[in-house]
């Protein structure tokens, strides 16, 4: 069948020159059939990139190296896969196409997730800037999604699923058939986490229609391995072996090497769990024989490479000692008659010789040393994950033991003292308050830095909140689109994460306020953090400013900022934050 496929194809391109419609053609082919069709559809898009840049068809060319980008990839040629996406995008940059240039970053940051998640990070974010920059909503459906699946590879699900619910209603809103099952699967793969099953089979079983219906058989793989792995999240072992199996068969057919490498691997883990070592051995050999190919496919070639580099620059040093014993032997010729000119050379010589290994042992040095700062910064960081494991296993597991008992007695015990029960009451709700601060703590903790959307989705995700707790209130927030690749430390984006809390906390705490304004941007090289609301306000002359007012002070002023608070009776609050860019801070 592929073959057929192929030679259908290529036939008119050899037969007749190639115009650009036939270009479009083949670079706009379903993405089923690209993905399907990997194993052997690469020498027509190359040849297509061939074509549209002997006709000077400079779009056709960045389309048929996007393109390449994606079959390599699917392919497991990880290095031409990012080759090709690299001269996509320095084509579609000098044609000023946005569209197709926020979607290739976002493409090249996704496919960089197991090997370089800062980079992969990093590339996301720029897509993500530039279409939010040029308001390109088809770009984001599968920018939005795909950062979701970084931060959930981080362990951070509250941003993930933030970017997966994005992603899902643009594409609802555009009825994107091939794109809402990603969505559907991801928000379903938070939920097995969540371990609530009932609404991830829902989910998963809802995106597998829509792929059979678009007859997308990696999706469709990539589905059934999904239920597989939530059978096994709940040690439905055979369940889960028959799912592993189905998605199996069909990456076997489309020769998809990363799926079927890991689905022997999930097999393996299977039939040990079911006490038959035989079968357990059997696919897990099978699952280090496809891991080996995946490697070697582009290793080999790399190994050859260096060997070659290897034996011109062994050729090189003996051609070089060789004329070097030439020079020598002159030398020692003519040696008598300018003697005094030789010991000045060879003076020249060991000075040179010795500036040299100077230079070495500084270099040496150096390295030493940064591999020691590494190595601090490495058991700095672990001492640091262990902390936040320990708060989050040890004291938040107490604190719920805590509420779950107090639920307990206000249900088995018949309270008629209504200041107990508001006292029971007011405890709990201090517990969860509680945890939700352990949490954010735990957050800023397993960072070394924070960027400015992950502070976005933080506060968004309060924002949530508080507008559930007071059904009246409107909280609306704005944050410059250039703020977004800029990293803060995990203090300065802990410290700005609470005092914004704490200005939006007062602000329906103490003031009534209906309306909050949050709003930040950059002027020059200084960062402006606004909140103000229409509450009560107070006059500052005569109200000394409480404990809150003061940790929020305290707090920027700690990380190099100044804070300015702003009161006029019933006419509202406003606060402002002015603290330099990252660059200066960091």
């Amino acid at each position: 069948m592929k073959a057929a496929f192929v030679i259908a194809l290529l036939f008119p391109m050899v037969a007749f020159p190639q115009k650009r419609t036939t270009i479009d053609s083949l670079n706009n082919l379903p993405f089923e059939k690209k993905t399907n069709e990997a194993a052997v559809i690469d020498a027509l898009f190359l040849k297509n990139a061939k074509d549209a840049a002997r006709l000077k068809y400079t779009l056709g060319e960045a389309d048929s190296y996007s393109n390449l980008g994606l079959v390599y990839y699917y392919q497991g040629k990880y290095g031409q896969s990012t080759a090709y996406r690299l001269r996509a995008i320095k084509l579609y940059e000098a044609l000023a196409n946005y569209d197709k240039l926020a979607g290739e970053y976002g493409e090249l940051g996704y496919s960089m997730k197991r090997r370089n998640m800062p980079k992969a990070e990093r590339y996301m974010v720029k897509a993500k800037s530039i279409a939010e920059q040029h308001q390109l909503e088809a770009p984001l459906f599968a920018i939005y999604d795909n950062y979701g699946v970084l931060k959930e590879m981080q362990r951070q699900l509250d941003s993930a699923l933030y970017f997966y619910g994005k992603s899902l209603r643009l594409k609802e809103k555009h009825h994107d058939s091939v794109g809402i099952p990603y969505s559907l699967n991801n928000i379903a793969g938070i939920y097995v986490m969540q371990k609530r099953f009932d609404d991830a089979v829902s989910l998963y079983n809802r995106a597998l229609e829509i792929r059979k219906s678009n007859n997308d058989e990696i999706g469709m793989s990539e589905n059934y391995a999904n239920t597989g792995d939530l059978y096994f999240q709940q040690k439905k072992y055979q369940q889960a072996i028959e799912a592993y199996k189905n998605a199996l068969q069909i990456s076997l057919s489309n020769k998809y090497l990363f799926g079927i490498q890991s689905l022997y691997k999930c097999l393996s883990e299977c039939y040990e769990k079911m006490g038959n070592p035989t079968e357990a051995l059997r696919n897990y050999k099978l699952h280090t024989q496809y891991s080996g190919k995946l490697l070697n496919k582009e290793t080999n070639a790399k190994i050859a490479e260096l060997e070659v580099r290897f034996e011109t620059g062994k050729k090189e040093k003996l051609l070089l000692q060789s004329e070097a014993e030439i020079r020598l032997h002159k030398t020692r010729i003519i040696a008598i008659s300018i003697l005094a000119l030789f010991l000045t050379a060879v003076g020249s010589l060991l000075y040179r010789q010795q500036k040299l290994k100077n230079r070495q042992q500084q270099q040496e040095h150096d390295l030493k040393t940064a591999i020691a700062h590494i190595e601090t910064q490495n058991k700095l960081q672990q001492q640091r994950l262990e902390i936040s494991r320990d708060l989050h296993d040890n004291i938040g597991a107490q604190l719920t033991f805590i509420i779950s008992s107090m639920d307990n007695i206000r249900y088995a015990f018949d309270l008629k003292n209504s200041k107990l029960e508001d006292k029971l009451q007011n405890i709990g709700n201090f517990t969860k308050d509680t945890i939700v601060e352990l949490r954010d703590t735990i957050w800023a903790m397993n960072h070394n830095e924070i960027s400015f959307e992950d502070l976005r989705a933080r506060i968004m995700n309060f924002i949530e909140k508080a507008k559930q707790a007071v059904g009246s209130l409107d909280i609306r927030f704005t944050i410059d689109n250039a703020l977004g690749s800029m990293l803060l430390t995990s203090v300065q984006g802990m410290n700005l994460y609470r005092t914004i809390q704490e200005a939006v906390n007062n602000a329906l705490k103490y003031a009534d306020a209906t309306i909050i304004d949050i709003a930040i941007s950059r002027s020059n090289d200084v960062i402006n953090i606004s909140v103000a609301d229409n509450g009560s306000g107070f006059d500052q002359k005569s109200v000394q400013p409480g404990n809150g007012i003061l940790n929020m002070q305290t707090r920027i002023t700690a990380i190099g900022g100044r804070f300015e608070l702003e009161s006029i009776p019933r006419s509202g609050t406003r606060i402002d934050i002015f603290l330099p860019t990252p660059n200066k801070l960091i």
